[in-house]
């Protein structure tokens, strides 16, 4: 696989586990507390700590092949580093807390917990393993206008973490005010 093959394929699944990661992050929300989600960290239906992890375990998995027992822990690893890297970078850069693990067992700073990271073992597995057979087929049928559709992608995602940084930097100045 050439570069912007790899490219292509990497941002195909990228925009397409943060779009599933924003879909079971709201129902998650509506069924333990009524509601959809009010906010996120973007303004659009993108959630990045599951695009960079799935993205991560879906490439890890196609270019080296590796076995069940092997993926298994890595389906607890790469998704629990990624939540805490999020959470250390949500608290310490924009004094925003997403989620708070605190009131569960096993925590780790209420940034990570076993429940939840148990939880990413199944979701990330099932996906790995099942679901991107379905993705990868997905992918073959889009192929031909993917480089158009990822690039205006790409802009779009830009466009929402620049407004978002933008906001961020506005509360901060209401609130040293």
């Amino acid at each position: 696989m050439d570069i912007i093959s790899f490219l292509l394929y990497f941002i195909f699944n990228f925009f397409f586990y943060g779009f599933v990661g924003w879909i079971i992050e709201n129902l998650f929300c509506y069924c333990t507390r009524g509601h959809f989600q009010k906010d996120g960290f973007l303004s659009g239906p993108f959630k990045p700590m599951y695009a960079i992890a799935m993205s991560t375990l879906v490439l890890i998995e196609s270019n080296l092949n590796i076995n069940v027992y092997f993926l298994i822990p890595l389906c607890f690893i790469i998704p629990t580093v990624v939540e805490y890297i999020t959470g250390i970078i949500m608290r310490n850069y924009f004094n925003k807390n997403y989620w708070d693990y605190s009131e569960l067992k096993y925590n780790f700073k209420g940034i990570i917990c076993l429940e939840f990271s148990m939880a990413w073992i199944i979701l990330t597995f099932i996906g790995v393993k099942y679901l991107q057979i379905v993705v990868n087929n997905a992918y073959e049928i889009i192929y031909p206008i993917w480089p158009i559709c990822s690039t205006i992608l790409v802009i779009i995602l830009f466009i929402d973490e620049i407004i978002t940084l933008k906001e961020f930097k506005d509360k901060r100045r209401v609130i040293q005010n």
